[in-house]
């Protein structure tokens, strides 16, 4: 705090030579100051400003201000360095500060005035002060409030003081007097801090409008006492414009009038948030340029504008505690496509090229031979060699060598069907051209484009013989991937190549799309759902091209929102997906932390008037909120939960059941992908994904066939073998 209140001063002393008004009256009091002594306090001055910008920035640091973590880190750090000077203080030192800091924020304006004007710079005084002042007076904060508004009005009747004194102002405008010393004999100067205050006020006058029309509060509003405050305001403000207009292009001028206007009353401000606008603005005032504000402006302006059509448009929330009463269809489709297949009594082979039929292998085949025709190399590869490629791809899932020529070496029995199915160096070579899209009709801004073809193909595959079922479940899923900077967390694989995909509740992949940037899913713009929420409306419109029926869509947090819940009711798809706080749209719901105390089972719940749509909150193992177009509370059911050594039943909503017997769709099929991956690859970086189609086909192959054998299935490792044996005994190249 003391760092704090020294950089202040320091600031004041020096920012405010300017004229006075057009009236005569004048709120400081200026003597000439020795260029000699200006030359002796620039290095302290600067140093002491610096300090405190450094401080400011700290505090208001937004993460959007870098582009990512790492920089992110970096940046604080150093900030908190120019800060604290940890070579200069001690660690008690250090931490006497930080401590003090936060304890003034969070005592009353009244009390946080009282402790600044009394210079403490220790825990030990403040804590002893507050507590001599409690003894005194029954009711400190009121004592406290009548002196100080006392003072207010002494502070603005009288228009001078003695150069030892300063009349102190918080931004709720009580007073209290700051005694400051003057070191040097030549410089003098009165400054008053509420007139500074004021002039921050002023100076964000534009910002806190066009908050106040977009209808967010801002930051700034802080109650003010009724007292007259217009005349200290017009002295103050023309002292400020008047030193940015001497030193237009003083960048160091910039940065000092932005540390007073952002420094007055920042330390007592309750509940501080991060204004986009503010930061900005700051930032602004230290960028090393001389640009004015205006395209800064005109873009808040806009902003603004547009984020008060937007919510303009948005009907307001009627919350009301009853169940839901939807008016969905009830389930009744018949899956005769699975019929089909149960008589057809395909084999494993004949399931698995269900999804890499013919078309996908002549698609392989005819890009392979295109891209190694482009490289001056005759290849002429066929598709009775690209399945046997494929075989070996298959076989490296359940018979894992260090190095992949070994499958060439050993002499065992699956080492000889490699061997006996095609050589190493022909294998070697149609695997280092292996293609799948045209190179020169590549679309640039599709990250993926040279697996789009195949991508679309393998879709198109896997809805045309996904089970027709009720229920899906909509998540993000990770391709292994070591060379790659995307991150998942609570997933088997974190580190890869960020997959969202639409499952049903057993595992089979319906659909699938790579994370990109920009995404290649294209959705209604107007129904500005962002990008989770477009996906969910993109696999909903994929589900709908098989019949228009009531499917019933699951998903997580991410998600979720009640706008994406509402719009997927229009089309006809029931919803249902846990939600964040954030997104509730102000529901009465029992908050959180209430809802620890209560007992397990205990929840609570409103229906939307307009869209009739539900949230829930329930308090199982957690604390967990959902909301749903077409499931509500009843029936409820009975869970058992253990607590303390006990069981007991709990009561569980059926919107909580029904999302517990859901979300495990995509978990399943990454467990099944997981037990026998394709660990052969090239030095291509799409190659982990091409493993990964291939191990997400034999999945749902897997799937099928499950479905269609109830009682004589084979498990995976049986099926996959199948596959692979065929594959390299029956695609062998006589003359090999």
């Amino acid at each position: 705090m003391s760092l704090f209140l020294e950089a202040l001063k320091l600031s004041m002393d020096e920012a405010l030579p300017g004229p006075t008004s057009e009236n005569g009256d004048s709120l400081v009091k200026v003597k000439e100051e020795d260029p000699t002594w200006e030359q002796m306090c620039s290095f302290q001055e600067s140093s002491c400003d610096t300090r405190e910008l450094s401080r400011l920035r700290f505090r208001q640091f937004c993460y959007q201000e870098v582009t990512g973590p790492r920089e992110a880190l970096a940046q604080l750090q150093e900030l908190c360095h120019q800060w604290l000077r940890p070579e200069t203080h001690s660690k008690e030192e250090i931490l006497e500060l930080l401590v003090l800091e936060q304890f003034l924020t969070i005592l009353p304006e009244e009390l946080q005035a009282r402790v600044q004007a009394c210079h403490l710079e220790s825990r030990k005084d403040v804590v002893t002060m507050l507590e001599n002042l409690q003894k005194d007076t029954g009711d400190p904060e009121q004592q406290i409030s009548l002196k100080m508004e006392e003072e207010a009005i002494q502070a603005l009747v009288t228009e001078e003081r003695p150069p030892w004194s300063l009349a102190h102002r918080s931004p709720c405008g009580n007073s209290a007097q700051e005694k400051v010393t003057n070191t040097s004999p030549v410089a003098e100067e009165v400054v008053t801090k509420y007139a500074l205050f004021n002039a921050k006020q002023e100076t964000s006058e534009e910002l806190q409008h066009s908050a106040d029309v977009s209808g967010i509060p801002s930051r700034d509003c802080v109650p003010q006492p009724p007292c007259c405050t217009s005349v200290h305001t017009d002295k103050t403000v023309p002292h400020l414009n008047t030193l940015k207009d001497r030193h237009p292009g003083d960048l160091w001028a910039q940065m000092h009038i932005s540390s007073l206007e952002y420094a007055a009353g920042d330390m007592m401000r309750k509940g501080r948030k991060k204004d986009k606008a503010r930061v900005s603005e700051l930032l602004q005032g230290l960028a090393f340029s001389g640009d004015s504000d205006v395209e800064e402006d005109n873009k808040l302006e806009a902003y603004h504008a547009q984020k008060k059509l937007r919510l303009s448009n948005v009907p307001e929330k009627n919350w009301t505690k009853r169940d839901i009463k939807p008016n969905f269809p009830s389930w009744l489709a018949l899956d005769s496509g699975l019929l089909n297949l149960k008589n057809e009594k395909l084999n494993p082979v004949e399931l698995f090229e269900l999804f890499f039929d013919d078309e996908v292998f002549n698609l392989i085949v005819n890009e392979t031979n295109n891209y190694a025709s482009q490289k001056n190399v005759n290849l002429e590869v066929t598709v009775q060699e690209v399945r046997c490629v494929f075989g070996i791809l298959l076989l490296s899932g359940f018979v894992r060598r260090p190095r992949r020529g070994m499958y060439w070496e050993i002499s065992d029995a699956d080492q000889n069907l490699v061997r006996d199915a095609i050589r190493r160096d022909r294998f070697e070579l149609i695997f280092s051209y292996l293609h799948f899209a045209d190179n020169s009709h590549l679309d640039q801004k599709d990250k993926f484009t040279k697996l789009r073809p195949l991508i679309k193909q393998m879709n198109r595959n896997f809805l045309l013989y996904a089970p027709l079922e009720e229920y899906y479940y909509f998540d993000k899923t990770m391709c292994e991937c070591f060379d790659s900077d995307q991150f998942l967390n609570g997933k088997p694989i974190r580190i890869g190549y960020k997959i969202w995909c639409g499952t049903t509740t057993q595992g089979y992949l319906v659909w699938f799309e790579p994370y990109q940037e920009e995404s290649m899913v294209t959705v209604d713009k107007d129904l500005d759902l962002g990008l989770g929420g477009n996906l969910v409306m993109h696999f909903a419109d994929v589900l709908l091209e098989r019949g228009q029926y009531p499917y019933h869509l699951c998903f997580d947090s991410f998600f979720t929102s009640i706008k994406l819940v509402s719009a997927l009711k229009k089309k006809g798809v029931r919803a249902t997906g846990t939600i964040r706080e954030n997104r509730t749209e102000k529901c009465p719901l029992m908050n959180v932390e209430h809802m620890r105390k209560m007992k397990k089972g205990y929840f609570d719940f409103r229906v939307e008037e307009n869209e009739e749509v539900i949230l829930c909150r329930w308090h199982g193992d957690g604390i967990i909120s959902l909301c749903s177009n077409a499931v509500g509370i009843e029936p409820a059911s009975e869970l058992s939960c253990s607590d303390e050594e006990e069981i007991h039943q709990i009561a569980q909503p059926s919107i909580v059941k029904l999302y517990g017997e859901c979300r495990e769709g995509v978990s399943k099929m990454d467990q099944i992908i997981s037990k026998y991956r394709v660990r052969v690859r090239n030095k291509k970086w799409y190659s982990v994904l091409v493993s990964y189609i291939i191990d997400v086909a034999m999945n749902n192959a897997w799937q099928l066939h499950r479905t269609c054998n109830p009682g004589t299935s084979l498990d995976l490792l049986d099926f996959r073998k199948y596959v692979a044996h065929f594959y390299l005994e029956h695609n062998a190249n006589p003359s090999d």
